[in-house]
């Protein structure tokens, strides 16, 4: 079965909260170069049929690194990472990384629900299956970061090094969001088809219980949210149920009103 999934916020989605990317579909960096941002686009790799390996997270003192390890299909082929795409999120705040190129993780995977217990800036990973196939996985970080990506070889590897952010304090208001009730098994799916023939792409998100909502947009003011909300209902109404919540920069949604 299909499971959940998280899509990106699109460079359009960007641009309509204000936010400029840093970097533009830029290429993965293959080194370490402690330039943080907290806007970030990267694509890189070509390989297909990867397995996601494992996770690890660590504790750097002034930083703290997750690192995603992948098994090549074919070991002695060369070196070369999984397709992927890096991206940052925001409303809430986080990091998306697609793995179209990687079919799934190992046997002997081990869940991620343990492994930040004892991280100050992150408060998890989400993982999911992609509609259309490959991964997706989602750095949920516990308060406002920068982030530095960059690879390493042998095995390959992507590398995730998150700060604390050194902006002042964010102080964005509300967003509006439209939205769904949590969408289960191949709801998710179905909502992806229906939006695409409404001309609308959706974002989907989970809150702290792995819940999955799907988000058809995200308005400065109220007024903006609900003349979207009655646009869609026609659409999309009978099959979803569909209302307005509001939502800061580090919130995450809730099932609760």
């Amino acid at each position: 079965m299909i499971k959940w999934i998280i899509s990106v916020f699109t460079s359009a989605c960007i641009l309509a909260l204000g936010i400029t990317p840093a970097h533009s579909s830029s290429p993965l960096p293959v080194t370490k170069s402690n330039r943080f941002a907290s806007n970030l686009q990267y694509t890189g790799g070509t390989g297909t049929g990867y397995t996601l390996e494992q996770i690890r997270w660590g504790d750097h003192h002034n930083f703290e690194r997750i690192v995603l390890e992948f098994r090549s299909p074919q070991p002695d082929s060369g070196e070369d990472l999984p397709r992927m795409k890096v991206e940052t999120e925001f409303y809430p705040m986080g990091m998306a990384i697609r793995l179209p190129g990687s079919k799934t993780k190992s046997e002997g995977f081990l869940p991620t629900g343990d492994l930040f217990t004892k991280s100050k800036l992150i408060s998890g990973v989400d993982i999911f299956d992609e509609c259309e196939g490959g991964q997706h996985l989602t750095i949920i970080p516990a308060r406002p970061v920068e982030f530095e990506v960059f690879t390493l070889p042998s095995p390959p590897r992507l590398v995730v090094d998150v700060m604390l952010s050194r902006m002042p304090a964010m102080r964005e208001g509300l967003k509006y969001s439209v939205r769904t009730l949590p969408l289960y098994g191949d709801q998710v799916c179905l909502l992806l088809e229906k939006a695409a023939d409404a001309g609308v792409t959706p974002r989907l998100i989970t809150d702290a219980d792995g819940n999955v909502f799907g988000e058809l947009g995200l308005f400065d003011e109220a007024d903006e949210a609900f003349a979207a909300l009655n646009r869609l209902k026609g659409s999309l109404g009978k099959q979803f149920s569909l209302s307005v919540k509001s939502r800061g920069m580090m919130m995450v949604p809730t099932v609760l009103p």
